[in-house]
């Protein structure tokens, strides 16, 4: 089979890879984890403020980085937690549901005095927590669909890539063919050419793969 491409100037335009495209893909992908980033430390900040303006005892809460108790997710994510003192006076942490935080806030004297500083600064963390869940949700949704059409595209092109290897060869094979009763056709068409033809000047001359041609032979006309 000839070397591809053998059609000449029919098949000078080629594929190209879309390199900005892909470029562009490749930093939106990186500025959305990026973001995520500077969620987490935002969400420090108020984890910071619930450290500064609360005792030390327990229920106190608490903003953790914490890995995510299912495992399987990389990096630490922000979890709401409640601490308390067990029986053997170790210092333990409950982790919290979102919708519950707010009404696990301790009221009682130790804490009275900050209650409402401290779920000031849940409501406003609770807030950016969401969002960066949210925003995390979209972000692994999207490289999980790009991993599937991935998967899937190179089944397909495979698939696709072994039929047309096995028809090139055939449809090569063809086209000799064609192009070998075409000359075959001219060659008879050049012997079996009445002598009295003539050209029609009004149309070119030529001869299909048929053998038939466009010259016009006197004409002859049946006697009645």
């Amino acid at each position: 089979m000839a070397e591809w491409p053998d059609l000449g100037a029919s098949m000078r335009y080629r594929p190209e890879p879309m390199t900005m495209d892909m470029v562009n893909g490749q930093r939106c992908i990186e500025n959305v984890y990026m973001a995520l980033f500077e969620l987490d430390a935002l969400i420090e900040r108020y984890a910071y403020g619930l450290e500064l303006i609360q005792p030390p005892a327990p229920g106190k809460m608490a903003i953790r980085f914490l890995k995510r108790p299912w495992g399987g997710v990389e990096g630490r994510h922000p979890q709401v937690v409640q601490w308390y003192r067990s029986r053997n006076g170790r210092w333990l942490y409950t982790r919290l549901k979102l919708g519950e935080v707010l009404r696990k806030v301790k009221g009682y004297p130790v804490f009275a005095p900050v209650k409402d500083d401290v779920k000031t600064l849940l409501a406003e963390a609770l807030a950016l927590i969401r969002h960066r869940e949210a925003v995390l949700a979209a972000a692994t949704n999207f490289r999980r669909q790009m991993g599937s059409i991935h998967a899937r595209n190179v089944g397909f092109a495979e698939d696709k890539g072994r039929q047309i290897k096995d028809w090139l060869p055939l449809l090569l094979e063809r086209r000799e063919a064609l192009v070998e009763r075409g000359k075959v056709g001219a060659a008879a068409a050049d012997v079996g050419l009445p002598e009295d033809a003539v050209a029609n000047p009004r149309k070119r001359p030529r001869v299909d793969a048929a053998g038939r041609t466009r010259g016009s032979v006197h004409e002859v006309r049946k006697r009645r």
